[in-house]
């Protein structure tokens, strides 16, 4: 008898294995639709807590200096403030963190050794604020995404997501990601959080093991992103 109710057990599992999830099935624009309200989700936050993650080989944040970063920590408020910790390498190897914000009046870096904060290098590649921008994450959800396919459900960062995946030009993701080639196709995953529609896990995967991932949490909690207080510039000396 006990073979039997686990013959049944095992049998109700391969069943249940081959129904599609409820609200999951792939009909033609299903995918797409999950996407569309994902776009909309990111629009609409007041503000989220984010983490962006560097997979295998250090990402160059200022080239001119040679600084490498492999984890940001970060806050964005709507429309366009974002303040990121980031975690960078010197040259030498030494590590240290600075804190670069963007805001209307500017991009502003901290010195990772006096941490008073200047104007952010012309050259620098990476930008938080165009993330969440209608021409950023939002963008490549609607229009970017190329053979979307349902995954399933999974459990992430505490919350009932959809996991989909697909296909994203280089051309799409250069302007958030410099590394990718612009003619070339990168695998992307995203989870989506059901209650809210909105993205809360994304991974770029790239050749030889490199990647990126983002994480978003405590949406639309209050926060508060101030404008960086410059030095003034130092006053000219007087002529002899």
């Amino acid at each position: 008898m006990k073979n039997v109710c686990t013959a049944a057990v095992l049998l109700l599992g391969v069943c249940l294995s081959s129904i599609p999830v409820a609200g999951l099935q792939q009909k033609p624009g299903a995918v797409q639709d999950q996407l569309n309200r994902a776009a909309t989700a990111v629009l609409a936050l007041k503000s989220t807590r984010f983490v962006l993650k560097r997979e295998g080989a250090p990402a160059v944040l200022d080239e001119k200096n040679g600084l490498t970063f492999t984890l940001a920590e970060c806050i964005y408020a709507a429309p366009d403030r974002v303040s990121c910790n980031v975690k960078v390498a010197l040259k030498n190897g030494t590590i240290l963190q600075l804190t670069r914000v963007w805001v209307p009046e500017g991009t502003f870096q901290s010195n990772p050794l006096t941490k008073q904060f200047g104007r952010a290098p012309a050259d620098s590649t990476f930008n938080g604020v165009l993330l969440f921008a209608a021409t950023g994450i939002p963008d490549i959800m609607r229009t970017g995404v190329q053979n979307p396919q349902m995954v399933g459900r999974e459990r992430v960062l505490n919350s009932d997501t959809v996991h989909l995946k697909g296909e994203v030009s280089g051309a799409k993701l250069n302007p958030f990601i410099s590394s990718v080639k612009p003619d070339a196709m990168y695998p992307v995953d995203l989870w989506i959080e059901e209650k809210t529609a909105t993205p809360l896990q994304v991974h770029v995967a790239e050749p030889d093991g490199n990647g990126w991932q983002i994480e978003l949490s405590s949406l639309n909690e209050p926060v508060d992103i101030p404008t960086p207080q410059v030095p003034p510039p130092a006053a000219p000396k007087p002529q002899a």
